[in-house]
């Protein structure tokens, strides 16, 4: 993302609470300290097993050009991002000892590009693997690279048949040092049949890949049990904070904050309409707020009416639709001191997590951070 996109800073916990903030708009606030604990969590629920960061759509919308040096420093070696301009973007600000893993493969003429930025790229599918050779015999090296076999979840990597025909009848396979062998979980949260199926299925074809790292679990498959965690876990939700579980010992940190300010206030006469399609009618004498966050900043618009966000940490519900780039809120039971222009909103907070207003929207924890990171200013924090 462009620089001119958005402002960022470092700053500590206590300068964001004191007032840092003069925002234009909306400023989702990172806390690098709970993404170094969280970090922590996830390597102590799988000690045998490396952790990697899968830090692909920009860090799930947090921003990786910050967050991968961040646990590059923590010691994480393997990053996974989706395409091979990804990778590009991340190769500079990591350690040239890291390793980055291109999920979606080298897409057709991309080749040379993830070889001049050393990139693993993994393949997915015979066409990938024939260009990749193809590449690799142009260039007389043997390229190292990875393979994704679908286990069963229908989206990427090779059929199990195919990979089998491969490895037993083409010679091809043999001439690439294969990095790491891979698969996605389709229910990585169930410890069921369909999972023990894809483990059993997975771990028959490693023979195949005496070498290389072996990788199944993402985040969720922490809690699935060691057999299914392998050389190396893809964590990304667990790093970030949006992993739930039932398990009573681990208990994500909240990394993600979300401010808004307002921009003006108003009353409203009993019978008035609110906002677009006059979807709200005051049923008594009202002071409405609107602050300054919309659906183009990431906010849902399905919260239009229903959501809530925070002053001074008390609930103030939305009235009237969600607009592009603005809310309205009913602050009439708030002292009018707390809604003057300029006055700080809370979205996302220790009252109202990520993962809070993703359920309220019907939303994935990471669908709504991925949107909010396009448009936010974004601050880090630490508790320096």
């Amino acid at each position: 993302m462009p620089e001119s996109i958005h402002t960022e800073a470092k700053l500590s916990i206590q300068e964001a609470d004191n007032g840092y903030f003069n925002m234009s708009r909306s400023t989702m606030i990172v806390d690098l300290g709970a993404i170094q604990s969280n970090y922590r969590r996830v390597q102590a629920l799988a000690p045998h097993s490396a952790c990697g960061a899968v830090v692909k759509a920009d860090a799930y919308g947090l921003g990786a050009k910050h967050i991968a040096p961040f646990l590059a420093q923590l010691g994480c070696r393997d990053f996974f991002v989706a395409d091979v301009e990804e990778g590009i973007a991340l190769r500079d600000v990591l350690p040239s000892s890291s390793k980055i893993y291109i999920l979606h493969g080298a897409m057709p003429g991309m080749e040379l590009a993830a070889e001049q930025h050393d990139l693993l790229p993994i393949l997915n599918s015979r066409e990938q693997l024939d260009a990749w050779l193809q590449h690799c015999r142009q260039r007389n090296r043997a390229l190292p690279a990875g393979i994704h076999v679908d286990t069963g979840l229908a989206r990427l990597g090779f059929a199990v048949d195919e990979l089998r025909a491969i490895a037993e009848y083409d010679s091809g396979l043999s001439e690439l040092p294969v990095a790491l062998f891979m698969s996605q979980l389709a229910c990585a949260e169930w410890r069921n049949g369909d999972s023990f199926q894809q483990l059993r299925r997975f771990r028959e074809l490693t023979q195949l890949f005496p070498e290389a790292i072996l990788s199944l679990s993402n985040s969720a498959a922490l809690f699935a049990g060691c057999e299914f965690h392998f050389d190396l876990i893809r964590a990304g939700g667990g790093i970030f904070g949006f992993l739930t579980s039932d398990d009573p010992c681990f208990k994500p940190s909240q990394v993600v904050h979300l401010r808004t300010q307002i921009v003006q206030s108003r009353k409203v006469e009993p019978g008035e309409t609110i906002g677009y399609c006059r979807s709200y009618r005051a049923s008594r004498q009202m002071r409405v707020a609107t602050a300054s966050i919309g659906y183009a900043d990431g906010f849902p618009r399905s919260l239009g009416n229903r959501g809530n966000v925070f002053i001074c940490g008390i609930r103030v519900p939305i009235v009237g639709f969600v607009s592009m780039d603005l809310i309205t809120i009913d602050v009439t039971d708030l002292p009018e001191s707390w809604t003057t222009p300029g006055a700080m909103v809370d979205v996302i907070c220790p009252e109202q997590t990520v993962t809070d207003l993703a359920s309220a929207a019907r939303m994935l924890s990471d669908e709504v951070t991925t949107a909010m990171g396009r448009r936010c200013r974004r601050l880090y924090v630490s508790a320096k």
